[in-house]
């Protein structure tokens, strides 16, 4: 199983991401970025800016941060000192950015055949963290990175699964 079984951003990332428009958005470091099937992304490059000895640069001049345009063929951004990035990269940080809901949990549960306690166990909290989460407008950041590894990488989920053995819902069968 993993992430064609969830059906999430497998075909997405399958194919070449065109970049349409893009633009400096309010917070530092991040863009508005329209992609050429006209859905929006907000990325935020601070950890780039901040950890690339390249885009480094960007952390002493603000204004050549926001300078930035698609290339020619939209497959990348580009600035005028040269530096560009790809479009499949701002893909992938824009999907590993956005704020997720409790319902992707439910679709990572079901695509995994996982029970309750077996999530709970997975991601080491109660029983009752996971029902909460799973009713939440946005999971934590912690377990949105652990469930898309695990979707990534099939080992990962192995290393840390242990089945929970379930007791049947209601009242023992009455003995004859």
């Amino acid at each position: 199983m993993g992430r064609d079984a969830l059906n999430m951003d497998a075909r997405a990332t399958d194919l070449l991401p065109r970049i349409k428009n893009v633009s400096s958005a309010r917070q530092l470091f991040s863009l508005t970025v329209e992609w050429a099937d006209g859905k929006k992304s907000k990325v935020d490059l601070t950890g780039l800016v901040h950890r690339s000895r390249h885009f480094g640069v960007f952390a002493d001049e603000l204004k050549a941060f926001a300078r930035v345009k698609p290339d020619e063929f939209g497959s990348g951004l580009e600035w005028n000192n040269g530096l560009d990035c790809s479009a499949r990269t701002l893909k992938v940080l824009a999907d590993e950015q956005k704020t997720v809901a409790g319902t992707y949990l439910r679709k990572f549960e079901a695509a995994y055949g996982l029970s309750t306690d077996e999530t709970a166990k997975l991601l080491d909290v109660t029983p009752r963290t996971v029902v909460n989460w799973r009713k939440n407008v946005a999971l934590p950041r912690t377990v949105y990175i652990a469930l898309r590894r695990f979707e990534c990488d099939p080992t990962a989920f192995a290393a840390f699964y242990r089945p929970v053995k379930s007791r049947p819902r209601g009242r023992p069968k009455a003995k004859a």
